[in-house]
């Protein structure tokens, strides 16, 4: 299909304040704009709640669950859409959203009334017709999302039926393998030069001394690992505890008696317990970096256990202070010879198997297979393929002298561009049909 007619189609996001969520629409709304030869411009580009101008300023995500009925769902969402279609010069006819996991049994019926709300504002306003599209999403029977993109790790013997038996539905899947990320080796080389620059920057600074002369040890270092952490959920279908953060710390231990230089980085979902542990071992190790990169607790209510993608736990001062440094997961697994961990829970070892970086996946915390599938087949699908199991890499390490740069794992394909050229596709569909 030419794309020419829609030169001017412009998408929205619904704003989170989940970085891995937000990466997913940040890739999805700019691809959709290198199609449509427009600029990307993310501030404008997100349905926001009033008072906050900047999706990265986000701090609590807003979604049906929370709502007693949809109809104040429904009015704080058209309030949003107010405020939003008073600063567009033009209107979008592409929303997405990502399907949030982490909200477990109530993620679908989220989405779908989230669509809703959507598609009767634009109706009730008379703005013509949108596209509502959900990423990496279950295979739900929604009623008002248009667009599904299913991942297919996130296929379940139940959905696959489900596939096979309801053609509406399969019409609507957009099947991928990975998730969408807005990852690549050229911002990671870009982030690379910035951690350096800012390390160059903080070497006369007395109070980081000690963490930047680690960092740049670390760099020096011919074989290199970076843990990626993932985390705990809302619900008690994935336990990251203390004694899963002793299993990665004594591997972390093993490379580093043979030569590696290691770093820890955390995540929203990162328990205090588990950050305050790695911390402080990797305090009493010279060839071990721990980074916070969970945002630090501002305020007492930030400090109270329904907050706890925040960090409030015995090392806010050190953090804060660490802040100086900043987010360093991007940049820091970009230098030659380094092997990414990732833990099981998460979806970050699509975004570096994508970026053609040797990646490992860490199995041992607890997943509830019956309610979180997803994660156990992810593995299946990657390793060994696009990814390793770390254990295994751990063992050739120490017994057979294997490094990183020796893995050559198959790249795993971004799925980026075919999201957008189907996006279009189904708007050129309506267009025929006389929908807008």
């Amino acid at each position: 299909m030419e794309h020419a007619d829609y030169a001017n189609i412009t998408a929205f996001a619904f704003g989170t304040p989940d970085r891995g969520f937000l990466n997913q629409l940040l890739g999805a709304l700019n691809a959709l704009a290198d199609l449509c030869g427009l600029p990307f411009d993310s501030k404008t580009s997100f349905l926001l709640p009033d008072g906050v101008n900047d999706v990265m300023q986000m701090r609590e995500g807003i979604f049906y669950a929370q709502f007693k009925s949809y109809a104040e769902f429904r009015k704080k969402i058209f309030a949003m859409l107010d405020l939003y279609m008073q600063e567009v010069e033009q209107i979008p006819r592409i929303f997405i959203t990502a399907y949030n996991l982490t909200e477990s049994l109530s993620a679908g019926k989220n989405t779908d009334m989230l669509c809703r709300a959507v598609k009767e504002y634009y109706a009730e306003h008379n703005l013509g017709f949108v596209l509502t599209a959900v990423l990496t999403s279950r295979a739900h029977k929604y009623k008002y999302v248009d667009l599904i993109n299913v991942p297919k790790h996130l296929l379940t013997f139940t959905s696959r039926i489900r596939l096979l038996q309801n053609k509406k539905l399969r019409k609507k899947v957009l099947m991928t393998i990975g998730t969408i990320n807005n990852f690549n080796r050229r911002n990671v080389k870009e982030k690379q030069k910035e951690l350096l620059s800012q390390l160059k920057k903080l070497r006369k600074d007395a109070a980081l001394a000690s963490s930047v002369d680690k960092l740049e040890a670390f760099i020096k270092t011919d074989k290199k690992v970076v843990f990626c952490l993932g985390g705990r959920v809302a619900g008690p279908e994935i336990v990251f505890d203390v004694n899963y953060a002793k299993k990665l710390y004594a591997s972390a231990d093993k490379l580093a008696r043979i030569g590696y230089g290691i770093v820890f980085v955390n995540g929203p979902r990162t328990p205090n317990d588990v950050t305050d542990f790695l911390y402080e071992k990797s305090l009493g190790n010279p060839q071990i970096v721990f980074q916070n990169c969970k945002k630090i607790a501002e305020n007492d209510y930030e400090r109270t256990p329904q907050s706890w993608r925040i960090y409030s736990g015995k090392y806010e001062d050190d953090f804060r202070l660490l802040q100086k440094i900043g987010n360093i997961y991007p940049g820091i697994i970009g230098f030659e010879n380094t092997l990414v961990v990732h833990s099981a829970d998460t979806y970050a070892s699509c975004e570096t198997a994508n970026a053609a970086l040797p990646t490992a996946i860490s199995k041992g915390l607890y997943i509830d297979p019956d309610v979180r599938p997803d994660c156990l087949n992810l593995f299946e699908l990657l390793c060994p393929k696009y990814a390793i199991d770390f254990d295994d890499f751990v063992y050739y390490a120490v017994h057979m002298k294997i490094e990183p740069h020796d893995l050559r794992p198959q790249v795993l394909s971004s799925p980026l561009r075919v999201f957008a050229e189907t996006a279009l596709n189904r708007l050129a569909q309506m267009e025929q049909k006389g929908k807008f």
